[in-house]
């Protein structure tokens, strides 16, 4: 269940609370279309590393930072992080209030599909995708600050496509007999 987002609905009522849509939802809806979204296909970019602002201070600071990065998976599921920032009209959302999260989503978040709250982050917390897409390298968000004492609030976020696969064992052919 993810209770980061109002369409998880942790509050059991659609009149109740201050909350905003998880970063794979604010994709979907595209209120952040200009400067709040940015792609990362670790295929093509090994290493990412930003800073993200919350969706409940976009409204005074547009464009500062980004809110959501999505991580291209050049499959239908993709990844999507963002800092849930417990402030606007996003404070009193009702998990992970203040770190950062990683949600997985299908339909390429173009449209309608039940999301996943991967993992939610701290300052000096990893979450790794193992073998990313078969290729024998991990794939691994790493939040390295967040800052909550200035608006707008921010995570400063590391997305990095770990060292090079690991080629297989070369066995020696054996030695003739004399």
């Amino acid at each position: 269940t993810d209770h980061t987002c109002m369409m998880g609905n942790p509050l059991y009522s659609d009149d109740l609370g201050k909350m905003c849509f998880n970063p794979a939802k604010s994709y979907y809806i595209g209120w952040y279309n200009t400067g709040g979204i940015v792609e990362v296909n670790p295929d093509t970019t090994n290493t990412w590393s930003g800073t993200l602002m919350g969706v409940g201070e976009w409204g005074g600071n547009p464009g500062a930072y980004p809110v959501v990065v999505k991580i291209e998976t050049g499959a239908n599921n993709d990844y999507y992080v963002g800092f849930n920032r417990a402030a606007g009209a996003n404070a009193e959302n009702d998990e992970a209030d203040n770190e950062v999260t990683i949600i997985e989503t299908g339909n390429n978040g173009l449209s309608y599909s039940q999301s996943f709250l991967k993992a939610h982050l701290l300052v000096g917390e990893q979450y790794t995708i193992n073998n990313w897409k078969s290729t024998g390298r991990n794939l691994v968000i790493t939040v390295d600050s967040i800052t909550i004492s200035s608006t707008p609030g921010t995570a400063y976020v590391r997305i990095e496509l770990e060292g090079a696969p690991t080629p297989a064992p070369v066995t020696p052919p054996p030695t003739p007999a004399p």
